[in-house]
């Protein structure tokens, strides 16, 4: 008769674990009164042993003796004693710890360490018996894991592997993340140990070595996304905007991560946001690019970051924190991240326009697919006057209740506000100053919206010209796409003299409420650049990363469920990977594009004198992209060139998925 193990609900310290069945041995428990032929119906307090009680290793221990009776061990005495002071049970070597538990679980710094442990000298080999349960939360080597766990079964042990996203002070909070993988009736049993720790425990698959496989592609993700964010905002700061204009900008639009989420905040109060160490990091880009390497897939900007963090631990020390990588950025780039610029008050002056915004005629010049998903959006509080060089576009939004200028210079003498969206600076130049340009039409007082995500050395030059002629400049680009402009949940950022800027703004609140404003003329595209370089950034580790997990053998479903919940998490992933297998859509932006915003983004380092080694290598795989594969093309073409860097194809993972 199979053996049958039941857990009953874990409530509080002493829980019980019933073992139902006749002589056959229970594959968790193996204490001595299971040796001792105790009655089917008998219950008995479930020993848990944990080794490893370091920063994340002491968290997770902590949680479980919360519910459950705990024995631990550590080469650090002052960290058991601390454990023991909580009410956990002392062993004085690893191998009394397996005596005494039924379940034990590993938190150390490496694989190597856990093979020291299990096999060495008073290790856990010396204590353990048939059906003993070994759990590994360590974020090991795959390969290392499984040759352990091959070892292990010989000799009737149990082995899974279940690392954990998240530091410590979000496994205290019990939000972190478990990634679970081996046999599944083994991950069935122990789930609600695990559980006491978090209710975010993902089984990623029955081969041993998975999750960890997984943690390294969710810890590469997060390592790339964290330098580009940080390279790119140390060039921001060098080119004039403050710390807090470019975390607002960011987190409210495409860049978003778990860098600008929870470590620009705490670079701005001045707190730490990681207790992580910076050689473990650094162990995890290793075993990831090698875990590329050993299966064929190219990891080109994993390996930038790689080579960054190899800088960070020669210079900085074997014993720097993860948040010491903001002093490598900022002495590379010769800017200081964490010191904040003093923002320009928005009042003073006035512009020389109606006080009552909505007394401002407003003209919109470019009705492309986001100058017309802008227009239409304002349309829905005012009546608009358009233009457009194609007429049929022209007609469409006049049948909608738009007023038709018959050229650009009527437009401008017809309005108090002209917004312009087109897709360069040179072509604004050409709409404001070229023949029968907006020039043409208009005076003192007007103002000049720049929606266009363009060069900010050429919009300061625009708006010195307009300036001539008595009139404003305010750059407001946006991010979000068509969609979020009829939604009206786009991000527009500002630049712009302050009083200029406060006479417009309720137009633009009219289109969104998540306004930032960046300072000065100019100030407005730089954020936008700053965003779209962390977006790219975002995107192509996304697609790298995952394309190395899935050739690996994860599914990309696995995937997306671990790292949208984990440290991983960006505003591309959560996009991307849901529907990347299906090969569904999570933009509306051309290549070429995005292309060109990344070589504005390239020039300004060249002009700040801000290194930007991982957006710049994103930016080449990009023109990669845009030649290979047609500039028109949107921007989820990007994922056919990494299948084809890496011979895969993304669409066999909804077939695996679908036959499991």
């Amino acid at each position: 008769m199979a053996h049958v193990l039941r857990f009953q609900t874990v409530a509080s310290k002493g829980a019980t674990v019933a073992c139902i069945g006749h002589r056959s041995r229970c594959p968790i428990t193996r204490k001595r009164a299971v040796r001792a032929q105790i009655d089917k119906h008998q219950e008995w307090e479930m020993v848990i042993g944990y080794i490893g009680l370091g920063a994340l290793g002491g968290a997770l221990a902590r949680r479980l003796l919360a519910t459950h009776s705990l024995c631990v061990w550590d080469i650090n005495k002052t960290a058991v004693d601390a454990m023991e002071e909580l009410g956990a049970q002392r062993a004085s070597t690893a191998a009394e710890l397996a005596r005494r538990s039924d379940v034990i679980l590993l938190c150390l710094p490496r694989s190597a360490d856990v093979q020291q442990v299990v096999f060495g000298p008073h290790g856990l080999g010396e204590g353990l018996s048939d059906g003993a349960v070994i759990i590994d939360q360590t974020s090991g080597d795959p390969v290392v894991t499984r040759e352990m766990g091959a070892q292990l079964s010989t000799r009737g042990v149990h082995m899974l592997d279940a690392p954990v996203s998240g530091g410590p002070s979000t496994v205290t909070a019990g939000n972190s993340t478990i990634m679970v993988s081996g046999a599944h009736d083994l991950f069935v049993r122990v789930l609600p140990i695990l559980s006491a720790i978090t209710s975010n425990v993902i089984h990623c698959g029955t081969r041993l070595g998975d999750a960890q496989a997984m943690k390294l592609v969710n810890n590469t993700m997060n390592a790339g996304c964290r330098l580009a964010t940080l390279e790119v905002v140390a060039m921001g700061k060098k080119m004039g905007l403050s710390l807090e204009a470019m975390t607002d900008v960011v987190n409210k639009g495409s860049g978003r991560n778990s860098t600008s989420k929870t470590m620009l905040p705490a670079l701005i109060e001045g707190r730490q946001s990681t207790q992580f160490a910076l050689s473990l990091m650094l162990k995890d880009l290793n075993q990831g690019v090698a875990l590329g390497m050993s299966c064929g897939a190219p990891m080109p900007v994993a390996s930038v970051v790689r080579g960054l963090l190899q800088v960070g631990v020669n210079t900085l020390g074997k014993s720097a924190q993860l948040e010491d990588v903001v002093e490598l950025i900022e002495s590379m780039s010769d800017a200081c991240i964490k010191e904040p610029l003093q923002q320009t008050p928005v009042h003073d002056a006035q512009a020389a326009v109606p006080a009552d915004p909505n007394m401002l005629k407003v003209g919109y010049v470019g009705l492309g697919a986001m100058g017309g998903a802008l227009t239409r959006r304002l349309m829905l509080s005012r009546k608009m006057h358009v233009f457009d060089a194609r007429a049929d576009l022209v007609r469409t939004f006049e049948a909608e209740g738009a007023l038709d200028a018959a050229d650009l210079p009527s437009l401008a003498r017809a309005c108090d506000v002209i917004m312009i969206c087109v897709p360069t600076s040179a072509i604004v130049r050409q709409v404001v100053f070229g023949p029968g340009g907006l020039s043409e039409g208009l005076g003192a007082g007007k103002i000049v919206v720049d929606q266009t995500t363009g060069d900010p050395s050429e919009t300061r030059r625009i708006a010195a010209d307009l300036a001539k002629l008595g009139v404003s400049l305010v750059d407001a680009p946006v991010s979000g796409g068509p969609r979020g402009a009829v939604a009206g949940t786009i991000a527009i950022m500002c630049g712009g003299a302050p009083g200029t800027f406060a006479s417009v703004r309720p137009i633009l609140e009219s289109i969104s409420p998540n306004i930032v404003y960046c300072g000065e003329t100019g100030n407005g595209h730089v954020a936008k650049l700053i965003n779209n370089a962390v977006a790219s950034c975002n995107r192509l580790i996304t697609y790298e990363t995952t394309a190395a997990g899935f050739k690996y053998g994860l599914s990309i479903e696995s995937m997306a469920k671990v790292i949208n919940r984990s440290s991983g998490w960006n505003g591309a992933s959560e996009r991307i990977l849901p529907v990347l297998a299906a090969g569904g859509q999570t933009a509306n932006f051309q290549l070429q594009l995005m292309v060109k915003d990344l070589k504005l983004a390239a020039q300004m380092a060249i002009d700040c004198g801000a290194p930007l080694f991982i957006a710049n290598a994103v930016r080449n795989l990009f023109e990669v992209g845009a030649h290979r594969l047609g500039g028109e093309e949107n921007l989820d073409a990007m994922a056919r060139l990494l299948e084809e860097m890496a011979a895969i194809d993304f669409s066999k993972s909804m077939a695996s998925e679908h036959s499991a």
